[in-house]
């Protein structure tokens, strides 16, 4: 009987241990998603997180928000930490980390405070043509690591215009952290932090829009209410994770035809292209939509929306990309501005007045669905046109090539972050 108790007890023992090291931590993730960076050797990751977090047994994951978390937790409930990293420890298949009330805290769900996943920063370096605005950098800074910049605007706060939006097609779902990244996002700095608060930008939206559509009796003999709609300009889904917070800075009366026709395949070629290549991406808007003449004077009047507000909103003629390959292509075209005509009334034919289109020389458009469907207005006209041709007719298109100086100190520059450090985890439980 000893024997059999001793046997028993042996196996107990045995698949304790295996259940140990089999074991893992789960941790459930909701949106807003935070960042995770992993240490791999000499290389620091950063990825985004799925919906659920699962590492092994003693494995730590270093966490990142630009605003802070929100955790639920059996021993705490829910509970805010202003911090903007987190280090958790995977233990006995469940996530901890320590603070000051008591040893370790163990969560089972998390997501970053607020909506906004990356930060946004003023530049001291101005972008191309932007002095006299903001140049602002929407990024995440990992202190002596590195940092990441997603995306920049030049932007008029005064008149809350945007001029203008810089990024390099496409980030790679992995990000390695270096001193230094590809592209024209390069020279930007994360110098002055911006607090970012949509109250101090006029509240328009698609619903709003709509309405004021279907109050004006000739609009909405024109349009109705499904021609157009308000929402952002850019429309890559590599960005929406991260530039969806500041919608109330980037969103335009788009043609709803094009946005999803051929804009939509501009960017599926772009995305395509970008596979084997980097390209420098500026997008911005120009003009104002021309209405037909419906009465007998001889009147014009451009499509500008009339809100209860009082506030007036006009839908751009032209929405503009201009794309420029980052490494020189031996037989191509390694630069063009690609011109989206936002009005139902223009024809093919008088598109001709703006530039020769060019899409066909083109390499990475030629044997797109755009290329073929470019001249068809019931996906939107689109043409393709040399920079000399239109730089000139564009509005907001950045026309200074020589390289930026460096502004006047602005203000203080924004704070790094936080050591990782358990001490620096345990601080936001101390008050």
């Amino acid at each position: 009987m000893k024997l059999l108790n001793a046997v028993i007890l042996g196996l107990a023992v045995v698949s304790l241990t295996f259940q140990d090291v089999n074991a893992s931590c789960e941790l459930q993730i909701n949106s807003p998603k935070p960042l995770i960076l992993t240490h791999f050797g000499s290389k620091h990751l950063v990825s985004e997180t799925d919906s659920t977090l699962i590492r092994d047994n003693y494995e730590t994951v270093d966490l990142y928000c630009a605003y802070g978390f929100q955790t639920n937790s059996h021993n705490y409930g829910t509970y805010e930490h202003k911090t903007n990293h987190v280090k958790l420890t995977c233990d006995s298949s469940r996530f901890w980390f320590e603070n000051a009330r008591s040893s370790q805290m163990y969560i089972y769900q998390l997501q970053c405070l607020g909506n906004q996943v990356s930060n946004m920063y003023e530049s001291r370096m101005p972008m191309p043509d932007c002095n006299g605005y903001m140049s602002l950098v929407v990024g995440q800074s990992f202190g002596s690591l590195g940092s990441l910049k997603t995306a920049a605007m030049c932007y008029d706060i005064v008149k809350q215009q945007l001029k203008y939006v810089s990024y390099t097609a496409y980030p790679q779902k992995i990000k390695v952290l270096e001193k230094t990244q590809a592209g024209q996002l390069n020279e930007l700095g994360l110098d002055i932090g911006v607090t970012f608060s949509k109250s101090l930008f006029k509240p328009f939206s698609d619903l709003i829009i709509n309405e004021a559509f279907s109050k004006d009796k000739q609009l909405k003999a024109l349009f109705g209410q499904e021609t157009f709609e308000y929402t952002n300009l850019i429309q890559d889904e590599a960005f929406t994770r991260d530039l969806s917070a500041f919608k109330e800075m980037l969103s335009i009366v788009w043609l709803r035809a094009l946005r999803t026709g051929n804009w939509r395949h501009l960017l599926n070629a772009l995305q395509t292209a970008s596979i084997n290549a980097k390209y420098d991406v500026r997008v911005g808007v120009s003009g104002v939509v021309g209405l037909p003449m419906l009465q007998s004077c001889n009147e014009s009047r451009t499509l500008t929306i009339e809100l209860d507000s009082g506030d007036t909103l006009s839908v751009p003629a032209h929405i503009w990309a201009h794309v420029r390959a980052l490494e020189p292509t031996v037989n191509g075209t390694d630069e063009v501005v690609v011109v989206a005509h936002n009005s139902p009334f223009l024809t093919s034919n008088e598109r001709d007045g703006l530039c020769k289109s060019i899409c066909h020389e083109v390499s990475w458009l030629k044997n797109s669905l755009f290329s073929k469907l470019q001249q068809y207005p019931v996906y939107g006209l689109v043409q393709c046109c040399r920079v000399e041709d239109v730089q000139e007719k564009l509005e907001n298109f950045p026309k200074r090539i020589e390289p930026p100086q460096l502004l006047p100190w602005l203000g203080e520059p924004a704070e790094e972050l936080e050591t990782t450090t358990e001490s620096n985890v345990n601080k936001e439980f101390e008050n």
